[in-house]
């Protein structure tokens, strides 16, 4: 047993033996890493905080986006329909005023009779000028 005690402090004493080892060999350049560690580690923090604000910048940049696309939306129905709009109340007044083509028409024949039978071209807008009114 004693020789087992004596194994057991041995085999617990050669860890420490090789941590110190190790310590004294790689010492400088384990420290060396945990410095570059903690600073990545710090960077990766600083990029994660940025992203995040770039991503709530794009965010309210897209609900500004989104807005001015329905304003300008809206804006254009508006345009579309007051130009329709317009358009129905020129077609319109185009009916009301243009000359019906079955008048012309009739006019246009009475006109080409009168000039056959020798009427003269006075005569001929006298009574159109008749007709109208």
């Amino acid at each position: 047993m004693a020789v087992e005690k004596g194994r057991a402090n041995n085999n617990s004493e050669e860890p420490k033996d090789v941590d110190r080892v190790r310590d004294i060999i790689f010492g400088p350049q384990m420290r060396d890493y945990d410095q570059r560690f903690v600073t990545i580690q710090r960077d990766l923090d600083r990029l994660r905080q940025e992203l995040e604000l770039l991503n709530e910048q794009v965010g309210e940049n897209d609900r500004e986006q989104s807005k001015r696309v329905q304003n300008l939306r809206r804006e254009s129905r508006q345009s579309d329909d007051d130009l329709r709009n317009e358009l129905r109340q020129t077609a319109q007044r185009l009916m009301i005023e243009k000359v019906d083509r079955l008048a012309l028409g009739d006019l246009l024949i009475e006109m080409g009779n009168h000039l056959k039978t020798g009427g003269l071209l006075s005569d001929t807008l006298g009574l159109i000028s008749d007709q109208k009114e």
